[in-house]
């Protein structure tokens, strides 16, 4: 999964929902770490649709 930075706007729903914990907030932007097993909550739940599969 991808997160498209200029796009998210830092809601956190994707940290929530996540569960792998694979999506951590760092400074000012959001990132996926290497825990994430692409299983697309993430994206479902991204109200802005910044997050996409690879």
């Amino acid at each position: 999964m991808i997160i498209d930075t200029e796009e998210c706007g830092i809601c956190e729903d994707c940290i929530d929902v996540c569960p792998e914990e694979a999506i951590e907030k760092q400074a000012y932007k959001v990132i996926i770490t290497n825990k994430c097993t692409n299983c697309g909550e993430c994206m479902d739940v991204c109200p802005l649709g910044a997050i996409y599969d690879e």
